[in-house]
């Protein structure tokens, strides 16, 4: 009952306040113009407001919408009412905090500011509003400590740090907003920088947190821990990673463009480019140009333009814009429309396979729109050039970081080119570079002199970025269903070759392990695969040269080897010959062990296309044998030689490289006797056994 009783207690009280609050609009405006200027509101406390008791009302009213407790609603300053705002002002981070609502805790108290940590916020982030609050009330009032990193906080760092440097340059305009006096009255901070720097280490450990670099609290020491976390933040965002935090790096933390003045190697433009240009950019240290393939004639790329840039020795980073400049832009039947259109343009400027291209997001959206619409549009996009991309073009966005970021995490672009010099963006404000950046345009600025001269964005390039290089005279490549035909075919004949393809099946898949022969005795399996670095297994490697072997070893032992067989023993020996010539350009490496007390042997036939230009790509196909060996000797073998042998088979595991050429091709010949129903001849395997330092009893 007592519940009940309190219940309605307060919904009487709050029915009571909606009445005051319709009769007190003028008191209210009041406040309004009040909370503006602390002056005018003066401060309130329990002493001087007799004569206020409506806006005592007003106080009390907005104490109980923040979720503080005035223990009524009457109009009186009482203790309740300082308590509820000294709650609050400890809730804000303010240490030994009084009972009195001066002005700008009614400008705190009157709008939608939390000062509690929200579902969506961050402990620490909100430890770094409450700081703030605690160190610099005076200038940024009371800002919210819901521990969600926004515009209102970041103006805050801005505000604290011009109040530190006006210590030191007292002509400093405290105003939260980020320029070039800002930046350039930013200290050296070192691992040396002691006590007189603590405000602006705090500072610094604030930008590095919200920027996802942690300094293991906020101690206003310049320790191991914050060096640690500059040097990362540093290498991430394509700065010098010294560990140092001069000016450029303390741009970099607390505004989206960073430090203007820096020279990136990469540009974007929207005038095609003459030779007269090109070369300004390339002697402005341009590696890297940003040309739009959608467009009017004025700015769109033409094969003839490529061939401008190619000559200069630029690369071409494609931007796909059709205008994009609003949420109505971002259409479902759009994004169908436009990825085949994408796909078309690339193709037909030429564009190598694997280029990265752009499509743009070119406005601030907000989360409704890039929920509702930008991130349907792209998994649309995504899914509708999937469907043509034959070339493994990559998709990547041009936008703002959220975009980026959201568009990223999403898995919906491999790389983004960030719009930073849009620095006003709510999606750009407080907000980190997206883990996946490959372009950061910071800045326009104009290059070259007379016919040469161009206004550029100033692009800074991560090692994400690669750009294409087309020569437009020159044939365009295979595409990659005519790889994969070209590499299907090579792998088909090496198969052959080994003696495995007659009647078999293939439907090889890069990194997909196909089963040929599922055994007993022995078990087969082929795999396709773009790893051709040298196997570190390998017990023994062959070059290969134009189809040609490149190791006389081999072919003497091969035909030393197949030389003391039968005609039917030497029909199941691999044509390693005929591997060879399929090869063209390359290498066979052979890997013996055991796996599963299973024998393992295979051969590894790694094809450089680089070296012969067959447009395969350079790829590997494996040939694995598995071999279930019985513990039982084969006839004709006695039990004694047959355990020498199984004792010898796991030392080869572990030391592979006592293994000559010899041992490893007869030991290749038994098991493709074995496997293939062949009879496995006693000098033959005499000759295994005794390369193995063990004679068969006469």
């Amino acid at each position: 009952m007592r519940v009940i009783r309190n219940v309605i207690k307060l919904l009487t009280e709050l029915k009571e306040l909606v009445e005051l609050l319709n009769e007190l609009t003028e008191s209210l405006e009041e406040v309004k113009e009040s909370v503006e200027d602390a002056a005018k509101v003066g401060t309130l406390t329990s002493k001087n407001t007799a004569a206020k008791k409506n806006i005592v009302y007003i106080l009390q009213g907005g104490l109980y919408c923040k979720g503080y407790n005035p223990n009524g609603l009457d109009g009186v300053y009482s203790t309740g009412v300082e308590n509820a705002v000294k709650k609050m002002r400890t809730d804000a981070g303010l240490t030994n905090p009084n009972g009195n609502a001066d002005g700008a805790f009614m400008k705190a108290l009157l709008n939608m500011d939390a000062y509690v940590l929200s579902s969506r916020g961050d402990a620490e982030v909100r430890k770094i509003q409450r700081n703030l609050n605690r160190d610099y009330t005076a200038v940024i009032g009371l800002i919210p400590c819901d521990g969600i990193f926004a515009k209102p906080t970041l103006k805050a760092m801005i505000k604290a740090l011009q109040t530190e440097q006006k210590k030191t340059y007292p002509g400093t305009v405290v105003d939260g907003i980020w320029g070039t006096n800002t930046m350039n009255h930013c200290p050296l901070l070192t691992s040396g920088s002691g006590a007189t720097y603590k405000r602006y280490i705090y500072l610094l450990q604030y930008a590095l947190y919200v920027n996802g670099y942690k300094t293991n609290g906020f101690d206003g020491v310049y320790g191991t821990a914050t060096v640690s976390a500059v040097k990362n933040f540093q290498a991430f965002a394509g700065l010098s990673a010294d560990g140092n935090a001069g000016k450029s790096t303390w741009a970099s933390l607390y505004v989206s463009y960073g430090d203007k003045l820096r020279k990136g190697k990469a540009c974007d433009c929207m005038t095609p480019l003459t030779t007269a240009k090109a070369k300004a950019l390339v002697a402005d240290g341009r590696k890297y140009v940003g040309r739009y393939i959608v467009g009017g004639a004025n700015k769109c790329l033409t094969l003839s333009e490529e061939q401008v840039i190619y000559d200069a020795g630029l690369k071409i980073i494609p931007i796909y814009q059709k205008s994009h400049n609003a949420v109505s832009c971002f259409t479902i039947a759009k994004a169908e429309e436009e990825a085949k259109d994408a796909y078309t343009r690339l193709v037909n400027l030429k564009f190598p396979n694997g280029t990265v291209f752009y499509v743009s997001v070119d406005f601030d959206a907000s989360d409704a729109n890039i929920t509702n619409a930008i991130v349907p549009y792209f998994k649309k996009f995504k899914s509708v050039f999937a469907g043509v991309n034959k070339r493994n073009y990559k998709i990547g966005v041009y936008g703002p970081r959220y975009v980026c970021s959201v568009l990223a995490k999403n898995q919906l672009t491999s790389s983004s080119f960030v719009c930073d010099m849009s620095s006003g963006f709510s999606g750009n404000i407080g907000r980190k570079l997206p883990s996946n950046w490959a372009l950061d345009q910071i800045s326009t600025v104009t290059v070259g002199t007379g016919a040469g001269q161009i206004q550029i964005d100033n692009n800074i390039a991560s090692s994400r970025c690669s750009g294409a290089s087309i020569n437009p005279k020159a044939a365009m490549g295979p595409d990659e269903d005519q790889i994969a035909n070209r590499r299907k075919a090579i792998s088909q004949n090496i198969i052959s070759k080994y003696g495995l393809g007659n009647g078999i099946s293939l439907n090889l898949s890069i990194e997909l392990e196909q089963v040929l022969l599922p055994g007993p005795p022995v078990e087969v399996r082929v795999k396709e695969s773009l790893e051709v670095e040298a196997n570190k297994n390998a017990v023994y490697s062959v070059s290969i040269t134009n189809g040609k072997l490149e190791d006389s070893e081999f072919e003497v032992a091969l035909k030393d080897i197949t030389g003391k067989l039968d005609a039917k023993n030497q029909s199941l020996v691999p044509d390693y010959v005929g591997m060879a010539t399929a090869i063209g350009n390359g290498r066979m490496e052979f890997e013996v062990g055991m796996e599963n007390d299973k024998v393992v042997f295979s051969v590894k036939c790694v094809i450089l296309e680089k070296e012969v230009g067959a447009g395969s790509g350079d790829f590997a196909v494996t040939i694995k044998q598995l071999w279930s060996i019985e513990k039982n000797a084969p006839e004709g073998v006695t039990q004694q030689a047959w355990d020498f042998f199984l004792d010898n088979m796991p030392k080869l595991s572990v030391n592979r490289k006592c293994i000559t050429v010899f041992q490893l091709l007869i030991l290749a010949v038994i098991i493709v006797i074995l496997c293939f129903g062949g009879e496995l001849e006693i000098p033959f395997f005499a000759e295994l056994l005794a390369s193995f330092g063990y004679a068969l009893p006469v």
